[in-house]
């Protein structure tokens, strides 16, 4: 069921008439705070390399598409040996950024680390304060970090928002987004011009979409997804089109069915204005669903073209997203639902999740997890990326519950028995593998001729169970060099 709103008179003539006299303002602060917080190895910011990954997505329009990337591809990945690993000191739940010689990432038990590309020696290391023991698998860092003019910007799970200097890792500001006790941030942040953005969700059924001031940590508006206590979690990074300054998230399902209020934005896509966050349109999957049917991955932004012979407009305006009950896509413009596919059976515990879809070469690519009474299977397929028509279709040795990733002709995932592919893009065939001691969970980034992934699966709730553990950041390149 579709039910794609434009809301508010005038619709894209009024967001822009509102950006013009500077509707924006600071709504509410909830304290941005200094602090002095890392260990420090270096001191210069990082040198910036041809083809690197700045952030959760790659880019603003969360394609986890590296267009840039030229040495490594199809003909050579299957040269791919290990260049070096590094030993964490927790799990890694967050995809690498990466900018020429410097490796951002946040681990579990609260850190936030700084690597050299070349050698995987620490530059700096963050560490989140820490709190009561009751609420320790809450205060790690699950938010992959967004580098932007020196910054990095990153959440951490008791919903504080940091900004960090990039070439020491000291804290320029933090901003506690929520008094909820129970809220964690596992949304990324995407940042763009003077705009931090990104999402929160408490066990308590409250959850809310955030942006704020890059330079101030300042909220500059916030929207609540559902009635307090009524769910409608953020879990995954927004996109953003930079054209016309519209930041998309989606949310999860109901959590409570007799709310105070209509439940509108609960398993829905939102389109908003970045600078104001005047909501100009949603689209919702399933009002009131009690299946938990969420949306685990992240929207994202590309143009789609038509099939060869193909009668009609030649390219859509596109934002799609995936859910455990299938992958839908929208004109992002209106809201109109193009097309939707299910690549598995609809299920709390399967579908497309943690952010499992990447699309590039007019294409997506999706992996989804079916839960059956013979167990669970997993299949990664290629869609056109107009009509949702499935190019190719092949099964997996596990589960993925990860990010994923295309560069250079080639497709990237990681799997929950530990097993880290390359497929070729055009035809699904297995062109490279590796099988790391745990499972991955983090998400893949290709930059500069090389691959980053880290390892690491939770065992249990308390620090001393995680801190025994063994997590490693790897870092793989062509014949290891």
């Amino acid at each position: 069921m579709n039910m794609s709103e434009r809301v508010g008179p005038g619709g894209l003539t009024r967001r822009k008439f509102l950006r013009g006299v500077g509707a924006a303002g600071t709504l509410m602060m909830m304290g941005p705070v200094g602090g002095k917080m890392s260990q420090a190895y270096g001191l210069t910011l990082p040198e910036p390399g041809p083809a690197d990954w700045p952030c959760f997505g790659y880019d603003l329009q969360n394609t986890r598409f590296n267009a840039r990337e030229s040495r490594l591809g199809r003909d050579n990945v299957g040269r791919l040996k290990l260049k070096w690993s590094f030993q964490a000191d927790g799990v890694i739940q967050t995809t690498p950024t990466v900018i020429g010689d410097t490796l951002f990432f946040g681990t579990q038990s609260g850190q936030e680390f700084a690597l050299e590309t070349r050698t995987g020696e620490p530059k700096w290391r963050f560490r989140v304060e820490k709190q009561e023991a009751i609420r320790y698998m809450r205060q790690g860092i699950r938010s992959s970090s967004h580098y932007s003019e020196g910054r990095v910007y990153f959440g951490d799970g008791m919903t504080r928002i940091r900004c960090v200097d990039a070439s020491t890792g000291e804290e320029i500001w933090q901003t506690q987004l929520t008094d909820d006790p129970t809220a964690q941030t596992r949304s990324s942040p995407a940042v763009y011009n003077g705009r931090v953005v990104l999402g929160y969700s408490s066990s308590r059924g409250n959850a809310e979409i955030v942006c704020l001031d890059a330079d101030t940590g300042a909220v500059s508006w916030r929207f609540k997804t559902a009635p307090e206590g009524a769910g409608g979690s953020v879990w995954g990074s927004p996109a953003i089109d930079e054209k016309e300054h519209i930041v998309y998230n989606v949310t999860g399902s109901a959590k409570a069915f007799m709310p105070p209020g209509p439940m509108l934005y609960t398993e829905s896509i939102l389109a908003h204005d970045l600078e104001s966050g005047e909501l100009l349109w949603y689209s919702q999957a399933r009002p009131r669903s009690p299946h938990d049917l969420d949306f685990g991955c992240h929207p994202m932004i590309f143009d789609a073209r038509a099939p060869a012979g193909y009668r009609g407009n030649v390219v859509r305006n596109c934002v799609a997203a995936g859910s455990k009950g299938g992958f839908f896509t929208w004109d992002r413009y209106t809201g109109e639902l193009y097309w939707k596919v299910m690549l598995t059976n609809a299920t709390a515990s399967g579908g497309l999740q943690q952010d499992s879809t990447a699309v590039a070469y007019n294409r997506i690519f999706a992996v989804s997890t079916a839960v059956t009474p013979k167990g669970t299977m997993s299949v990664t397929a290629a869609l056109d990326a107009y009509t949702g028509d499935i190019v190719w279709w092949v099964p997996n040795s596990s589960a993925n519950h990860a990010p994923v990733a295309v560069a250079n002709g080639v497709f990237y995932q990681g799997l929950m028995d530990g097993t880290l592919e390359a497929l070729d893009a055009e035809s699904g065939r297995v062109l490279w593998n590796y099988k790391l001691p745990t499972a991955h969970r983090g998400g893949i980034a290709i930059a500069n001729g090389t691959l980053y992934a880290g390892s690491g699966e939770p065992s249990g709730a308390t620090e001393e169970i995680v801190m025994a553990g063994r997590y490693f950041m790897y870092a793989f390149s062509i014949d290891g060099a």
